[in-house]
């Protein structure tokens, strides 16, 4: 295993992204939005926290290898032991797009291995960059 390029959490209640609602204005028209109402604000913390962490002030180059560790807050009658309330592949979208936001990282596109776990405990996410 490589040594890690950049290691860093963020704290705060991951929200997943992706998922859309749609609605009709007045007018007839339809428009999405996010479904989840925290994905704008989280996305923003990642992105702080990635323009934080910028070996040199600059994006790290491609291609990249990234894992992240989902803690999630546990709900006050859980169905299972384990976290079941948003799909983790949601919850990297939103993730990748902050990092991308920051600045840490040129384009997603250029993600060649990506890992993801989730686990109850304080809500934030371990991002390691390899």
């Amino acid at each position: 295993m490589s040594k890690p390029r950049v290691s860093l959490v963020i704290a705060g209640e991951p929200a997943p992204k992706g998922s859309r609602t749609v609605g009709t204005r007045k007018d007839g028209s339809h428009y999405t939005r996010e479904s989840s109402p925290g994905v704008k604000s989280w996305v923003e913390a990642v992105a702080y926290s990635a323009r934080a962490n910028q070996p040199g002030g600059r994006a790290l180059e491609p291609p990249y290898e990234i894992d992240l560790a989902f803690s999630l807050r546990r709900p006050a009658d859980p169905s299972w032991d384990w976290p079941s309330t948003c799909d983790v592949d949601k919850l990297c979208r939103g993730v990748l797009d902050g990092l991308v936001q920051g600045g840490l990282l040129v384009d997603d596109r250029h993600v060649v291995k990506l890992s993801a776990s989730k686990r109850y405990g304080t809500p934030c996410v371990a991002v390691t960059v390899l």
